[in-house]
């Protein structure tokens, strides 16, 4: 039996994708049309929100076959713009978040075959048949080694090879957007940015690498635990680890736990963040929540490393000279900053300028030392914060999406929703103190070296490689 390509092809993806688009903006000129025709604002809204849910709905379900690079397109839409849309199609695009329509069995057990050999496909006791989840990129089995218990992480087939196909897709229709608005922004270091990502996130055996460095910066943390890979049973499309057991963060958060509880794991993820930032200048990007698991014994379990990213020591240093600048400084030198560090692009007129301004300081507002604790889920700082970034973006002409930005942001974003939905107050200013007041001494970032894909061609292809600092 031949591996099901998943809608590999250029032209089968490309057309999915446009016919997703068309069937979206079908529904919105159909809208436009009804909205003429309503004679309430209360129908015109009803209207529109069930439109937003309909459209959520199209989205979900084709991003959800095709997988891949579209797949986790949808998946950022879910997180960064979760403020900005109705809650009922929230709900629906989250589902992306989790899980994925998962491919056939046989078709696992071939990629298995093919990546790790007959002999050590049968050394894995109990293989699952039914996965414990499924992505964008890959789904998930259980399954024992000897007496232990083992998640196997199955890449879908074909999934890397399509990463330019769909980018390019999605440039194409991001390209078109842009034109109806008139606005010349420039994508290609967006897309470049999210291509060198997804590219990293294909090979698995990349991410075993930056699994090992998690373990070796938290092996005495109290409370992560980062599970350990199997390299015999591992390659660059196969991914074998400790199983941790736990409840993922969402379904914990809706027992509920206690405020002290959710106020420790809290803090602690903020603290990680530090140290990921700031201290290592090594980043998992990826802020979905299914990422962390609450382990029976309160511990919190770190799983899906294959975003991670380095920042450079002088990258980290211009990006906290910027922010230092931000609560004394005048409208024209935050605005000099933002252009120099390469967020705003210096053709900008006076409008965007006063509201990229306005975003900036709005990003600060909750380390304000008068509305300590933060509570993170403060409905005027959510409502003002929205509606500054929106004013921003509907008036920008040139500015693109900064490249070294778009995924720590995409983080920092991710993390401030999972603070909100434990429902927190925290005493942020000690965080800017130690952040951005106090001198900080940066370590210089460390490089991994990238494993080839080619390298997986036989058993255990990705056992230790060197870790080399830069």
């Amino acid at each position: 039996m031949k591996t099901p390509r998943l809608r590999q092809s250029i032209m089968a993806r490309s057309s999915k994708l446009m016919g997703m688009a068309a069937r979206i903006a079908g529904h919105e000129i159909t809208q436009q049309v009804g909205d003429r025709l309503s004679r309430t604002a209360d129908n015109v809204g009803a209207q529109k929100l069930a439109l937003r849910v309909k459209q959520a709905k199209i989205l979900t379900e084709s991003l959800s076959e095709l997988k891949g690079a579209a797949m986790k397109a949808g998946q950022m839409l879910s997180i960064d713009a979760s403020d900005f849309l109705p809650p009922e199609a929230v709900q629906i695009l989250t589902k992306l978040q989790g899980e994925g329509s998962p491919i056939p069995f046989e078709a696992i057990v071939e990629v298995l075959k093919e990546e790790l050999g007959p002999d050590a496909v049968d050394a894995l006791q109990g293989l699952s048949q039914q996965p414990v989840a499924s992505a964008s990129i890959g789904q998930v089995h259980s399954a024992r080694v000897g007496d232990t218990e083992v998640a196997i992480k199955v890449q879908y087939p074909g999934i890397a090879e399509s990463i330019d196909s769909d980018l390019n897709m999605l440039k194409r229709l991001a390209s078109t957007w842009l034109s109806f608005s008139r606005r010349p922004i420039q994508l290609d270091g967006v897309f470049e940015e999210l291509k060198t990502t997804l590219e990293l996130e294909a090979n698995y055996l990349w991410e075993a690498e930056c699994i090992n460095q998690y373990r070796k910066h938290l092996s005495d943390h109290p409370l992560f635990i980062v599970p350990a890979p199997y390299s015999q049973f591992s390659s660059s499309r196969v991914l074998t680890l400790e199983w941790i057991s736990g409840l993922p963060l969402g379904k914990w958060i809706s027992l509920p736990p206690s405020l002290a509880e959710r106020r420790r794991v809290a803090e602690a993820l903020l603290e990680l963040y530090c140290q990921e930032f700031l201290q290592w200048g090594f980043v998992q990007t990826d802020p979905n929540p299914a990422n962390y698991i609450i382990t029976p014994d309160g511990r919190i379990g770190l799983l899906d490393f294959g975003a991670c990213l380095n920042y450079s020591a002088d990258f980290r240093r211009d990006y906290l000279k910027l922010v230092r600048l931000l609560p004394s400084a005048s409208d024209e030198a935050i605005v000099e900053a933002g252009i120099e560090f390469g967020v705003l692009d210096e053709r900008e007129e006076a409008e965007p300028r006063e509201l990229f301004v306005k975003m900036m300081k709005a990003a600060i507002h909750p380390f304000d030392e008068k509305i300590q604790p933060f509570a993170f889920r403060d409905p005027d700082y959510q409502k003002q914060a929205r509606q500054i970034v929106f004013s921003f973006l509907q008036v920008l002409r040139y500015t693109a999406p900064p490249r070294k930005l778009i995924f720590l942001h995409r983080k920092l974003g991710g993390l401030f929703n999972i603070l909100k939905r434990l429902d927190v107050s925290i005493n942020l200013r000690d965080y800017w103190e130690r952040m951005v007041e106090h001198p900080w001494v940066f370590e210089e970032t460390v490089q991994l070296s990238i494993p080839t894909p080619s390298s997986s061609n036989s058993p255990g292809a990705n056992a230790d490689h060197e870790v080399s600092s830069t």
